[in-house]
């Protein structure tokens, strides 16, 4: 009897088991449903179509290969869009994270007061859409009435003769500043909750051994959102890669290519010029960066085990 009265709770067990990881599948099912039609179809099926030559108004796909990731190789238009890709991605890197960090900290520990105005008044810009942004930016970048020109012209210099959007020298680092106005709030919020997490006791003890402020962030600070950095850098990078809304509202690539960058360039080809299939050897190129950056932010976010 001891025997069988075991097995019965076995089999229980087991069988509460399988309601258990059945009611598991189900509570994700739907998730996983929305995420293979809106991210995993899509993405095999551009890898796919990347093979064809054909335009969304076409009839007719013609099968050509690899020929459009060789044209890609020739393509000084793509060179350039990549090149942009990456000014913007080391620039976005070394000043929204840098200012983000350095605002982060005068919230936290440096200022006594006002502190809510001031993630406030930081974080607005994230808010507001890209539309909004550009619209704005537009108008400070405006040859005649902008207050750039009004600004460089206070302090002694002289503006651009083709306007700060018309510069092909100047564009992209033009579109860079409204970049980095829009989005260094919210590398500033995700520092700052880092910063937060910290314990109070650590800046303590090393208060009573006399240690500065300076000291303070550099000894307890960084180390401890070492973490929360990494991820900051790889979100900001992976940013810069996928950017479109921006320079497509303020410059739609130019002025002759000189702001185009990889999303504005597969718009170019998809819907202008109707060579969808280019457009996915593009994205198909685009993909392969976010997949090394995602990557990246794995290896990097994982800190070693230490030997006990």
């Amino acid at each position: 009897m001891t025997v069988n009265a075991a097995c019965h709770a076995n089999d229980a067990a087991s069988s509460r088991q399988r309601r258990e990881w059945l009611d598991g599948y189900m509570l994700v099912a739907p998730a996983l449903i929305l995420f293979v039609m809106l991210v995993v179809y899509p993405m095999f099926n551009t890898i796919y179509l990347s093979f064809f030559n054909y335009g969304l108004t076409d009839a007719r796909i013609r099968f050509i290969g690899v020929n459009n990731f060789i044209e890609l190789m020739g393509d000084e238009v793509f060179w350039r869009a990549l090149r942009n890709n990456f000014t913007i991605l080391v620039v976005s890197v070394i000043v929204q994270v840098g200012m983000g960090l350095i605002l982060a900290a005068l919230i936290d520990r440096g200022i006594r007061w006002g502190k809510g105005l001031a993630r406030t008044l930081n974080f607005v810009p994230v808010v507001m859409s890209a539309v909004a942004v550009a619209i704005l930016w537009q108008l400070i970048y405006d040859p005649t009435v902008g207050l750039a020109n009004r600004f460089v012209t206070l302090i002694g210099l002289d503006p651009p003769s083709q306007g700060w959007l018309g510069d092909p020298r100047l564009v992209i680092f033009s579109i860079l500043v409204v970049a980095c106005w829009q989005y260094t709030g919210y590398v500033m919020i995700i520092i700052l909750a880092g910063m937060q997490s910290v314990s109070p006791e650590l800046y303590e003890a090393a208060a009573i051994d006399g240690a500065t402020e300076i000291q303070k962030f550099f000894s307890i600070t960084l180390p401890s959102i070492r973490n929360v950095n990494i991820a900051v850098i790889l979100i900001t990078m992976i940013g810069a890669v996928k950017v479109f809304d921006l320079v497509y509202i303020l410059t739609r690539g130019g002025p002759a290519n000189a702001s185009q960058v990889m999303g504005t360039y597969i718009y170019y080809n998809a819907f202008t010029v109707n060579r969808a299939g280019y457009a996915s050897a593009i994205s198909v190129v685009l993909l392969v960066f976010a997949l090394i950056l995602g990557f990246l932010q794995l290896r990097l976010s994982v800190r070693p085990r230490e030997d006990a």
